[in-house]
C-alpha cells in the first residue's frame, strides 16, 4: 500500500515538474521572441528613418538641380535672342556698306574724285580725302565689332547648351536614384509593418503565458524618501522594456538615488501618457534629439554591462504606476544649474 502510494506521488510529482518545465520553456521562448522582434522592429524603424532622411536630402538636390536647369533655360533663351539681335545688326550694317560701295563704283570714281578735287584749298582737299577713307574704315570697324559680338554670343550659347545637357543628365540620374530609394523605403515599410504585427502577436502570447505580477513596492530598496509619491494606473511591460527603461534611468540619474531616478522615470512616463509625445517607453527614449545617451552609445554600454538593481526597481515601480509628486507635471529636465525649475539629484525638472 505504501509502495503504491509512493508510486502515485512520484507520478504526480513528475507530471507537475514536466508541466512546470513546459510552461517555463514557453515563457522563455516567448520572452526571447519578443526581445528579438522588438530589436528587429527598432532596427527597421531606424533604417526607415535613415532612408527617409536620404530621400529628403535627395529630393532637395533634385529641386535645386531643377532650379538650375530652369535658370539655364532662361539664360539660353536670352542668349539666343541676343544672338538674333547681333545678326540683325550685322546684316543691317552689311547692307548699308554694300549700298555705299555700290554707289561709289556704279557711278565710277568720278563722284569721289570730284569730291576730293573740287576742294578750293589744300586743307579742304585733305578733309575730303579723310572723309572718304573714314567711311571705309568705319565699315570695317563696325563689321569687325559685330563679328566679335556674334562670336562671343555664339560661344556662350554653345557653353550654355552643354551645361543644359549636363544638368539634364544629372537630373535623370538623381530621378533614377530617387526611384530606387523610394522602392527600398516601401520595402522597409512593409517589413516594419510585418515585424510590428509579429511583435504585437508575440506580446499577446507572452501576456497569456505569464501570470499577472502583483504590484511591487520599493520600500526596502528606496529607504526613507523625503519626497512624496503617488500612484497611477499600471502598464503592462516586457523584460526588454524594463531593461531599456532602467538603462536610460542610470544614464540620466546615476544608480544610487531613488528619488532622482524616479523623477526621471516620472518625466518619461508623463511623456508616454501624453498625446503630445510617443506612446511607448521605447519610442520616448529613442525620439530624435531628446535623450542624448540613446544616440551617443552611452545607453548601449550601460545595457551591455547591465543596469544597477535600483534602476530596475525604479523602472518597474514607474511602469506599475508610481510617480514622484514634485515632478508629476514636468515633461523635461536638464543638468542641474543649466535651467530654472525643480532640482532633484543632478537634474533640474520643468
Amino acid at each position: 500500500m505504501n509502495s503504491k502510494h509512493t508510486k502515485n506521488l512520484t507520478k504526480s510529482f513528475l507530471a507537475i515538474f514536466c508541466a512546470f518545465l513546459m510552461a517555463f520553456s514557453t515563457i522563455s521562448v516567448n520572452a526571447d521572441s519578443v526581445d528579438a522582434l522588438e530589436k528587429k522592429t527598432s532596427d527597421l524603424a531606424g533604417e526607415l528613418s535613415d532612408l527617409n532622411s536620404q530621400f529628403n536630402s535627395l529630393n532637395s538636390e533634385i529641386e535645386e538641380l531643377a532650379t538650375q536647369i530652369e535658370e539655364t533655360d532662361e539664360e539660353i533663351e536670352k542668349t539666343e535672342l541676343d544672338l538674333a539681335a547681333a545678326k540683325l545688326s550685322a546684316d543691317s550694317q552689311y547692307e548699308s556698306m554694300k549700298k555705299r560701295i555700290k554707289y561709289m563704283y556704279e557711278n565710277g570714281n568720278t563722284s569721289m574724285l570730284e569730291l576730293i578735287c573740287s576742294a578750293r584749298s589744300m586743307g579742304e582737299f585733305l578733309n575730303n580725302a579723310e572723309f572718304v577713307a573714314t567711311i571705309a574704315e568705319y565699315d570695317r570697324d563696325m563689321l569687325e565689332q559685330l563679328q566679335s559680338v556674334h562670336t562671343r554670343i555664339s560661344d556662350k550659347e554653345k557653353e550654355l547648351k552643354e551645361k543644359q545637357s549636363e544638368l539634364a543628365s544629372a537630373k535623370e540620374q538623381l530621378d533614377a536614384k530617387q526611384g530606387e530609394l523610394d522602392s527600398t523605403i516601401n520595402s522597409v515599410k512593409s517589413d516594419l509593418s510585418a515585424s510590428a504585427k509579429d511583435l504585437e502577436a508575440a506580446k499577446k502570447q507572452e501576456a497569456q503565458t505569464k501570470k499577472p505580477k502583483s504590484e511591487q513596492t520599493s520600500t526596502s530598496d528606496s529607504g526613507s524618501s523625503s519626497n512624496s509619491t503617488s500612484q497611477s494606473s499600471p502598464r503592462s511591460s516586457s523584460a526588454s522594456e524594463i531593461a531599456l527603461f532602467a538603462g536610460i534611468l542610470q544614464c540620466e540619474a546615476g544608480s544610487s538615488d531613488y528619488d532622482a531616478l524616479l523623477a526621471v522615470a516620472t518625466v518619461i512616463m508623463n511623456r508616454v501618457e501624453s498625446s503630445s509625445w510617443p506612446n511607448s517607453v521605447r519610442d520616448v527614449i529613442y525620439q530624435k534629439n531628446q535623450f542624448s545617451p540613446a544616440s551617443s552609445g552611452f545607453l548601449n554600454r550601460v545595457l551591455a554591462n547591465g543596469p544597477a538593481s535600483l534602476c530596475y526597481t525604479v523602472a518597474k515601480d514607474a511602469l506599475n504606476g508610481k510617480r514622484l509628486d514634485k515632478v508629476k507635471h514636468c515633461y523635461s529636465f536638464r543638468m542641474a544649474g543649466t535651467a530654472s525649475g525643480i532640482t532633484i539629484g543632478g537634474n533640474v525638472f520643468f
